[in-house]
């Protein structure tokens, strides 16, 4: 036996060895000092490449530095703006008549006057940065300052709209403008954008794995854009230590301990998907359809965000609170802490898409939190979850279907919220992505393959 190995081995080589080519005529003819000078040659041309790949990754590193620490700067002076406009309206709601609300018409007609002068559609924002990475469509550096001050002033007069979205739109803008002032290449220009926005998101929301895979994730469904790994998470890195250092404390709560995982609370989690699915459906669906019946009723910016205006301060006098304005991130708190109103989900989706869809700025991020984190309470006290776990696996369940960035959601969830649920989020944003279909945030945004089929879909942007 083992003889018959020994022959079926020396056959092989054998077989190897006539299939080697022979070395030819202008080898044979070499001397050995010439084969000598030629191995040190290829390895000489070998070490240069690995020295411009070095060299070429010293700048590339060097760059996202950069674009981090001034993501990082403009995001905490943005962080700091938004939480003092914010401080300001709830002072003024509850001192008595709230007059900042009924400023809310003549903010909307200076962000549309704003836009006008700058040659920029009103409904310009993340949407347009995306854009920028899936097409030959270029975002306007006139898009982050003007994002800066019409965030703040929707923010002070008390329309419901959120700060990370605005702050990926300011991001993108300084990835952008580096990109151009170095005159970087179309790939190079890419990841320039990419840097900056997972640098601003990450100074926003002091998040920066959440952030760095974001950046990855949110151009097209499906694709993670690998390239732009290092640099996004350098930027992303240098992003959140900038208001760190400030004293701009980063939103983290931490879960109580709950029973392990079984097999009950898996089942659960996979209906509580599926239900999270279905309300990022009817928050996209809102907020979409309330922007297409203003611009279909009211084709001119000045009548629409005027008309959208008065619906919000309409609102917001007869519900009688001020909790569905701003940001939403008291409703999170709320939530979190197992106290929501059943229908508080509702109104803050009513809101958002008045105040959205009117053309007010701002991001459209932590409304989604506020709107998961408030449902999820609900629907974790009716499936017989604890509220404070259903408040967090609803606000990351929710933000994954919204956003089509499954790998985002699960890091981010760790993030803010630590692992030891682990697993129970990931089947959250498993099932809420696979459930929510199409719907998403951002129309630019690609699906290049099918949630549910392992076959290639087609290229439509949602």
């Amino acid at each position: 036996m083992k003889l018959n190995k020994e022959k079926k081995t020396l056959r092989a080589r054998l077989s190897g060895l006539k299939d080697a080519s022979p070395p030819s005529s202008s080898e044979r003819d070499k001397t050995p000092l010439e084969r000598a000078r030629e191995t040190l040659r290829r390895e000489g041309e070998s070490t240069r490449r690995a020295g411009r790949r070095l060299e070429t990754l010293g700048r590339e590193v060097l760059f996202a530095v950069g674009v981090g620490l001034t993501a990082g700067v403009v995001g905490a002076a943005f962080q700091a703006s938004m939480n003092a406009a914010s401080r300001a309206f709830a002072a003024n709601y509850a001192g008595g008549f709230p007059w900042a609300l009924l400023f809310l018409p003549a903010v909307g007609l200076a962000i549309v006057a704003l836009y006008n002068a700058a040659r920029l559609s009103v409904d310009a924002g993340t949407d347009r940065v995306v854009a920028s990475l899936t097409s030959e469509k270029k975002a306007s550096l006139w898009l982050g300052p003007l994002i800066f001050l019409t965030s703040t002033l929707t923010q002070f007069c008390g329309g419901s709209a959120g700060r990370e979205g605005a702050a990926l739109q300011l991001g993108g803008c300084v990835g952008l403008g580096a990109g151009r002032l170095f005159r970087l290449d179309a790939t190079a220009l890419k990841i320039a954008i990419l840097c900056g926005m997972s640098g601003g998101f990450a100074a926003v929301f002091g998040t920066p794995l959440a952030a760095t895979v974001f950046a990855l994730e949110i151009a097209c469904v499906g694709v993670v854009y690998y390239p732009a790994l290092l640099p996004a998470l350098i930027a992303a890195l240098v992003g959140s230590a900038i208001p760190a250092s400030l004293g701009l404390k980063p939103f983290y709560y931490e879960l109580p301990d709950f029973p392990e995982t079984s097999v009950a609370l898996v089942g659960k989690a996979l209906l509580f998907g599926a239900l999270c699915g279905a309300v990022c459906v009817f928050f996209c669906a809102a907020v979409r359809g309330t922007t297409r019946s203003f611009f279909a009723r009211f084709p001119n910016d000045y009548f629409r965000v005027a008309f959208g205006a008065l619906c919000v301060i309409v609102a917001t006098l007869s519900l009688g609170t001020n909790v569905y304005n701003g940001t939403g991130i008291r409703l999170v708190e709320e939530a979190l802490a197992g106290r929501s109103a059943s229908s508080a989900f509702f109104w803050k989706t009513i809101l958002t898409a008045l105040t959205l869809g009117a053309g007010f700025k701002g991001g459209e991020i932590v409304p989604v939190f506020a709107v998961g984190a408030t449902f999820g309470c609900a629907a974790g006290t009716l499936l017989g979850i604890d509220p404070t776990l259903g408040a967090a696996l609803g606000m990351i369940g929710v933000f994954c279907g919204a956003t089509n960035c499954p790998l985002t959601s699960i890091v981010l969830s760790v993030e803010l919220f630590g692992a030891q649920n682990a697993v129970l989020f990931a089947i959250v944003c498993g099932v809420g992505f696979a459930t929510s279909g199409r719907v998403g945030l951002y129309r630019s945004q690609r699906m290049l393959y099918s949630k549910i089929a392992m076959g290639k879909d087609d290229e439509r942007t949602m």
